[in-house]
């Protein structure tokens, strides 16, 4: 059993919290500047430092993006195993360093990539591997939804998304998709990328709401993404074209289709899909990486490949 400090506690923080308990974690530590709106009976610490920290065995990041980097690095200097919530950060400052400090303590670390775990997005992953629709032409992503209905009790303008200073703007938030084009197709060096962004709406935001992203990677696929904080009804997409056809997912149905000359067909579906399991799954793995002494398929030097590409037209370092 591992003694956990979950540092950041607003939805994904009390996620993370909910699921550690589901998996029989009991140990587990919330520090939060706004933890007197805590319930009383969840264990809570009233500061961190590196003394503290080392009491603990794992470090989960759940506070704003501009703060994960300085408080992953606190954690680790205390020899504390590191789930980072993505994204990894608002720019790359204190990144390399933070990286280089894992590798010298051998310290396990995991960026979030819980869409990396849902099973129509593993059955595209194997189908592609299997090389079963041939040459890869294509990956793209769409998603968006209307910043002000994300989370109903709050006033949008106060989100971290509104704001520059917190890292927010529809970019990172979309950092998903990026990280989803660059898996299935295997982290292949890019040639060439642009991304070309705005606020193209009345929200009252300080970063852009609206962007699509192109990627020509080296091995001749190329790959989009395309996001907003604007359509009213929320929407995620993912078309792969292929030499032998294209598959399409929707997060609305959770099915994979097959479409090409011959057919149009449902080649998988998630039944009885719960939305909350990917999130489990990727904790389990995680676990089990600390547990076998392990490297993570996402680790900060990998996500720190994705992060730069996201930053970069921004003009952010």
């Amino acid at each position: 059993m591992s003694k956990i400090i979950i540092i950041g506690f607003g939805s994904i923080g009390k996620r993370h919290y909910n699921n550690l308990k589901k998996l029989g974690q009991k140990d587990i530590s919330i520090y939060d500047p706004y933890q007197k709106n805590i319930e009383k009976r969840i264990k809570t610490i009233e500061k961190i430092n590196v003394s503290i920290l080392q009491k603990f065995d794992i470090a989960f990041i759940c506070n704003p993006n501009n703060h994960h980097i300085s408080t992953a690095t606190l954690s680790v200097k205390a020899g504390c195993h590191l789930f980072i919530e993505k994204p990894l950060s608002h720019s790359l400052r204190g990144v390399k360093n933070l990286s280089q400090i894992c590798q010298r303590k051998k310290i396990i670390n995991m960026i979030a990539c819980n869409m990396r775990f849902n099973p129509c997005l593993k059955f595209i992953k194997k189908y592609l591997s299997d090389k079963k629709l041939g040459k890869i032409y294509g990956i793209h992503f769409d998603t968006g939804y209307y910043l002000p209905f994300w989370r109903p009790n709050q006033d949008y303008r106060k989100n971290y998304a509104a704001k520059k200073s917190t890292g927010g703007g529809m970019i990172l938030d979309g950092i998903h998709s990026f990280d989803l084009v660059f898996w299935l197709n295997n982290f292949a060096p890019v040639k060439k990328s642009n991304i070309i962004f705005d606020k193209t709406s009345n929200l009252k935001i300080e970063t852009e709401d609206n962007f699509i992203a192109a990627f020509n990677f080296k091995n001749k696929t190329l790959g989009s993404v395309r996001g907003d904080y604007l359509q009213k009804s929320y929407s995620w997409t993912c078309k792969i074209v292929g030499e032998k056809g294209n598959l399409t997912w929707d997060i609305k149905e959770n099915s994979v289709w097959l479409h090409n000359e011959k057919i149009s067909k449902k080649i998988f579906s998630a039944k009885k899909f719960n939305p909350n399991n990917p999130y489990l799954d990727e904790i389990k793995y995680f676990l089990k990486c600390i547990k076998e002494k392990n490297s993570t398929f996402n680790d900060i030097e990998k996500a720190s490949t994705v992060l730069k590409y996201c930053l970069k037209n921004k003009n952010i370092s």
